[in-house]
């Protein structure tokens, strides 16, 4: 079994945990690298506020596509150190439709100049906030190295190559918590991006729809302490 030196924790997360059982009993409690996640839809008319981690799995219809949290704003009998935050995105169909010269009918428009610019995110637990960042998409990026993509767009006479942007996606730009956050088993904890210059609508109407939900989503990296099943 890995120890607690190769994981690289730090001495108050060991306290914290020989403060609640004592001294570790290692054949009793497994470790492992983990990531918890929660994606709720972007409405078309923006909202003053999302809300994550506040539906578990099978919860008014959430699947494992929607989120692993297995209760709702806890991790349950697991207890869960941060040491990484990446705010992403996704949509079902990325089949868009042509490029037409307008902010409806390029992602682009969203990421330049809609919602992805603004927001403040906050972690709060039990009550006192953790993380307060502004601009959450370009300062906690998704960066999980995952490959770009890139389309040409269609070119007429009268319309040039679709623009495209993303987000950072290099791995060294992501989020780490310095100190990293330790959430203790049955521990109330909420993520949320709030808005409050008011409401953001969707610019790339062409693409985002009511039939294309824009997926937002906040995803916590670290590792997990649970019970051994």
């Amino acid at each position: 079994m890995t120890s607690f030196d190769q994981l690289g924790l730090s001495s108050p997360t060991i306290a914290r945990l020989q403060a609640q059982f004592g001294t570790l009993d290692l054949n009793r409690l497994q470790v492992q690298r983990k990531q918890f996640y929660s994606y709720v839809p972007y409405p078309l008319a923006g909202a003053s506020q999302l809300n994550f981690f506040g539906q578990a799995v099978g919860n008014n219809g959430s699947t494992l596509e929607d989120t692993n949290i297995p209760v709702q704003g806890s991790f349950g009998t697991s207890h869960f150190l941060i040491k990484g935050i990446e705010c992403k995105y996704k949509l079902p169909n990325l089949n868009f439709a042509a490029f037409a010269g307008t902010d409806a009918t390029t992602l682009g428009s969203e990421i330049l100049g809609g919602i992805f610019g603004v927001g403040i995110f906050e972690l709060v637990v039990n009550a006192k906030t953790y993380i307060q960042v502004n601009k959450p998409f370009l300062q906690i990026p998704p960066a999980d190295g995952r490959v770009n993509y890139f389309q040409a767009g269609q070119v007429d006479a009268n319309t040039e190559a679709e623009p495209v942007c993303e987000l950072s996606t290099r791995s060294e730009n992501k989020y780490l918590c310095d100190p990293e956050i330790f959430i203790m088993s049955q521990q109330n904890f909420a993520a949320s991006i709030s808005y409050p210059s008011g409401p953001v609508p969707v610019r790339a109407t062409s693409i985002i729809t009511a039939a294309n939900m824009l997926q937002v989503g906040i995803v916590m990296d670290g590792y997990e302490f649970r019970p051994v099943q």
